[in-house]
Parts: structure tokens; sequence; C-alpha cells
């Protein structure tokens, strides 16, 4: 049974976040923050109650009537308190759309004097409708049945989420779920020694980054002066270190994707050129190709594979420079064909009972041929979940900038390019300690029982279990684990997933990884480049194509 959470539960959550906040960045905070921390402590409980959850919802306008709050002992009270110090501001000049937002579309209906057909209308319709009307006598009495309010100080609030989180895209909810003991996570220190953010500068560039986000999203398919402006605001002395970096080069690459979509390839290419990271160099091969410069679409190519920052990069430039040397006649390079997936797969064809899960049906199958055999549906979760417990003391070491608050089931830095490069000391360590399957298991065990349901990015504990890797340890050679924990690493992001779904272990010793397709269902890329790993390094696999039984 869930505990059951006090009725003050989220302030007692943003005090803690707002002390995480002072105690981590209060040497580089601005006085805007800082003060709003002052004044925010200095408020009595019922009105910090108040403003926290009038901060947590997303309007900005409010009515005093509609405000229901059992935990609070007085909201009028309260109300005056936040208006005394600023963090609200009652019956201020609200626009139109605003005010008609705050109503209910029955109250609407209600202040006209004739509604002349109105509530047949949709809410949208409706309110487009009493804007064209411009009644000010409407608005008048709108606006004066009630106190509106406006809150005030979000930027404040929102910036210190960001310190606490590293984005503006997680919530208060990550505290709940920690309180009802569904989520729980790995200690480490996060410190002023251990920060992510290191100066005030680099907090005002992440977060103008996001009000940048902001206009974009709104803007997509606008005016290209709007996409313009956007980009020529993106700061161009974010720190590689910095916080914002990656988002930054995230923003320019889907600012030059909307321009290659609104017909504009030259502003496309430039900037596609000042975000480097995949899949922006992809992007302009395929701009030369469609604007028939297909000799410099080839050599895109070619440069990739001299210098690939990953392996979709290789696998996209080797099959794209092979098809443009087919059609336009160019010498190919022998590298290009040495680089491109030609590895097939041995192929089984099933014909099984109709089934809800194809991979359940083909591991049945298995069970069926022979009872002693084991056949386990694991998909990504076998070799992932062995490496995560291997290198936990990696995973969760309190490296500068790696964790921004106590809830992250995964460093920040986890899918960067460098994110074993950090960490050499650590991992080599590992790598050292361990010789044989023996090894393995002796870590893994003992991490099994101490680590037991805290979050990490590459253990499923739903779906793995300590039998399953005994078993696993018995037959799969150690050379195997090793390359294939190597290839995970050399990218995380990628590399976790695409494992075939079954491992099957036959009564006679040995085992084999079995991609299973439905029928339609044909394999992924990234499920390519690992089967032409596995035929590289003599790791058996096949794949299982199911067609189901007909009457």
């Amino acid at each position: 049974m869930q505990p059951e959470l006090p009725p003050s539960y989220y302030l007692d959550n943003v005090l803690t976040l707002f002390e995480h906040v002072s105690r981590v960045y209060a040497d580089i905070l601005e006085t805007a923050q800082l003060e709003f921390l002052q004044h925010f402590a200095e408020l009595n409980p019922d009105a910090q109650k108040l403003c926290i959850r009038l901060l947590n919802r997303n309007s900005d306008w409010f009515r005093a009537t509609r405000l229901n709050y059992p935990e609070i002992a007085s909201i009028e009270a309260s109300l005056a308190e936040l208006a005394q110090t600023g963090f609200v501001e009652l019956d201020g000049n609200i626009d139109y759309p605003d005010l008609l937002s705050i109503f209910t579309k029955a109250e609407l209906l209600a202040a006209v004097d004739d509604d002349a057909g109105l509530d047949k209308l949709r809410r949208a319709q409706l309110e487009a409708a009493l804007l064209a009307l411009d009644d000010m006598n409407y608005f008048t009495r709108l606006a004066s049945g009630d106190t509106l309010i406006r809150v005030l100080r979000r930027d404040d609030y929102q910036i210190c989420q960001m310190l606490f989180f590293g984005n503006l895209n997680q919530s208060m909810t990550d505290f709940v779920l920690r309180d009802l003991g569904l989520h729980q996570f790995e200690s480490y220190s996060i410190d002023q020694t251990h920060r992510p953010y290191r100066s005030t500068l680099e907090i005002q560039q992440h977060w103008q980054l996001y009000q940048l986000e902001a206009r974009f999203g709104l803007g997509k398919d606008c005016d290209p002066a709007l996409l313009h402006e956007i980009n020529d605001l993106i700061p161009g002395d974010i720190a590689t270190e910095a916080p914002a970096h990656r988002r930054c080069e995230r923003l320019r690459f889907e600012i030059a994707r909307q321009f290659e979509r609104l017909g504009d390839p030259d502003t496309a290419l430039g900037l596609y050129r000042q975000c480097p990271q995949p899949p922006s160099r992809e992007r302009i091969a395929r701009i030369h190709d469609k604007l028939e410069k297909y000799r410099q679409a080839f050599e895109d190519c070619l440069d990739i594979l001299a210098t690939p920052l990953d392996e979709t990069e290789v696998q996209f430039a080797s099959n794209f420079a092979a098809r443009l040397a087919r059609r336009h006649g160019f010498d190919c390079p022998q590298s290009v064909e040495l680089q491109r997936i030609t590895h097939q797969p041995e192929i089984v064809d099933l014909e099984l009972e109709l089934h809800d899960s194809v991979e359940t049906a083909v591991a049945e199958h298995y069970a069926t041929l022979d009872p002693t055999a084991r056949c386990y549906f694991l998909e990504n979760s076998l070799f992932n979940g062995v490496l995560g417990l291997l290198i936990w003391d990696a995973v969760f070491a309190p490296l500068p900038g790696a964790f921004f608050n106590p809830f992250q089931y995964r460093p920040s830095d986890f899918h960067a390019p460098d994110f074993c490069e950090r960490r050499i000391d650590l991992l080599a360590q590992t790598w050292n300690s361990i010789k044989t399957n023996e090894d393995i298991w002796h870590v893994v065990e003992r991490r099994w029982h101490r680590k037991q349901g805290l979050m990490n990015p590459l253990v499923n504990w739903q779906n793995l279990d300590l039998e399953i890797i005994r078993i696993a340890l018995e037959r799969i050679e150690f050379t195997h684990w090793c390359v294939i924990f190597k290839r995970i690493l050399r990218d995380l992001s990628a590399n976790r997933a695409g494992f075939p779904d079954l491992v099957h272990f036959p009564a006679d010793g040995g085992y084999c990884l079995i991609e299973v397709k439905a029928p339609g269902d044909s394999l992924q890329r990234n499920q390519q480049r690992w089967m032409q790993y596995f035929h590289e390094h003599g790791i058996p696999h096949r794949l299982a194509r199911v067609a189901w039984r007909t009457s």
C-alpha cells in the first residue's frame, strides 16, 4: 500500500528545492533570484502554500472565488500577504483573451445581454465571437464580479526549477514519485565543487535558450524573419562543458531543419555547418543531392566516413555514397563498401498460432521443441543490465556537472561523446578486476543485492533476475560479453537499443540471440548494425520470421 502524503507535501518539496538552489548556487545567483528566495522564506506558511499552488499551475490569471485549498486556513489573508510582498497582483489590467479564459462557458454566456445564438458555439468559437463584439461594458461586468489575481515572479521560480532539474521539462512530480516509493535514486554528492552551472553567465545563457525555444515553438510556421531573429539571439559563446551547450546545438539544428522545409537550402546549409553533431552532416549531403549537386553530396559522404562521429553516420554515408556512385558513375573507394552493412543473418521461418505477443509465441515455440532448453524474452535487458551493475560506480561518480539534483536516474552527460573518457580511470579499475565470467558474477551478484530497486539507466529490474544472469554467464563466452560491452559504451545513446528479442539456451549448451519479426516487419537500422557486429565477432544470432497459421 502506498504511503499517504501529508497535505503540505508540495510545500515541503519546494522548500527542499529552494534549499538546494541556495546551498549550491547562492554565490552566482542574480539579485532577482536571491530576493525571490529570501522574500519567499519570510512568508507565513499559508501564504507560501498558496504561492506555490498558483505558481505550479499553467495560467498567470486566477479568480479569488475559484480558489479552494482546504489546507490553507484563510485564502483571503494569504492573498493579501502575497499582494503586499509582490508575489501576486490583485485586480490589475488584464487582456480580454486572458479574462475570458478564467470564466466558464456558462458564466461567459450569462454576462451577455442577448446571446443571439452564442450558446450554440464551441468554446473557442464563443471566445472569438465575444472578442469580435469588442463590448467594453461586457468585459467590465466580467472583471468586476470577482477579485482577479495575476501571478508574479514566475520567471524566478522557473529559474530555480531549471537550476534544480537542469531543464524545464521535469516537474515537482519527481518528488511525489520518490515520496510514494515508486522511484528510488542512488545517492551522490552535489555541492559548489560539482555543480553543473559554474557562473551567472551560464545560468543566463540557459534561461535565454528556453525563451528562444518557446518563441521557436510558436513560430515554426510563420515568416522566416522570426527564425532568423531567433537564430541571431542564440548565444555564440556557450562553453562546451556548460549545461546549455547541447541544447544550443539542438535548437540551431531545428531552425536549420525548418529553413530546409521552407525551401531555403542555403540558409539551412549554413546553420547545419554550425552544429556538427549528427545528423547535421547527413542533412547537408541530402540537400546537395536534392540540389542535384551529386558530386558534392558524394564528397560529403566521404568526409563523414573519414571522420565519423557515430555509427549512424557511417551507415548513412556508406549507403548513400554507394547509391550516388551507382547512379552517377563515380569511382567509389573500397573503404565505402567495407563500411557498408552487408551481413545477412540466418533466417528461420516459423508458422505459429496467432498470439498477442509474437516474441512470446516464438519463445514458447522453442520451449516446446525441447522442454529442457530455456528461452527468455529479454530484448535490451540482459547485456545492458549486467554492464550497468558492473560499472555502477562509474555511472554515479560525482563528477563536476554530472548531477543537478538527487532525483536523477542517470548523469546528465550519460549520452555525451566523452562519457567514458571522463570516467576512464573508474572504468579501467572495473575492467582490470574482471578476467572471467566468474569475476563478472562476483561483482554483479553483490551489486544486485546492494542496489536492488535503485534506478539505473542500464538496469531493468522488472525484466531481469539473478537466475537469468547466472545462466547467461554459464553459457555466453567471456570475450562475447567484453565485445558487447565495448560497443554499448562506444555510443550509449544509440547502442543500448537494437538487441535481439530472445536469448535461447539450448539443452546441449551454448546460446543464440534471436530477433523476432512479425508479418510485415523488417530489421531496423540499429538492429542491422548489431547483427553486423555479431557476425564480425562470432556471436551466434538468427532472425526468426513469423507467419500466423491460418485455420
